[in-house]
């Protein structure tokens, strides 16, 4: 897997000598990634681009304006609630 677009507070799952588990993208290196794994029992810290098995992005929050984004032809429902 390339590793471009791991980004630290990524999730990974990683396969090291048939060991599977998740972690956490702590940074990277030009050898690979810092990881804290989120399972009990796994002291790996390290992992190169073979080692990732599975990645899963951070996503963001929405943006602000975006959630407050009225449709202009949306009608207000203010007189029907006055009753």
């Amino acid at each position: 897997m390339r590793l471009d677009a791991i980004q630290p507070g990524d999730l990974v799952r990683v396969s090291i000598r048939g060991r599977v588990f998740h972690a956490l993208v702590r940074g990277s290196d030009p050898s690979g990634l810092q990881i804290e794994p989120i399972e009990r029992g796994f002291t790996q810290r390290h992992v190169t681009a073979r080692d990732v098995v599975e990645h899963w992005g951070k996503a963001g929050r929405p943006r602000a304006a975006a959630a407050r984004a009225v449709n202009p032809e949306q009608r207000s429902l203010d007189d029907l609630l006055d009753r």
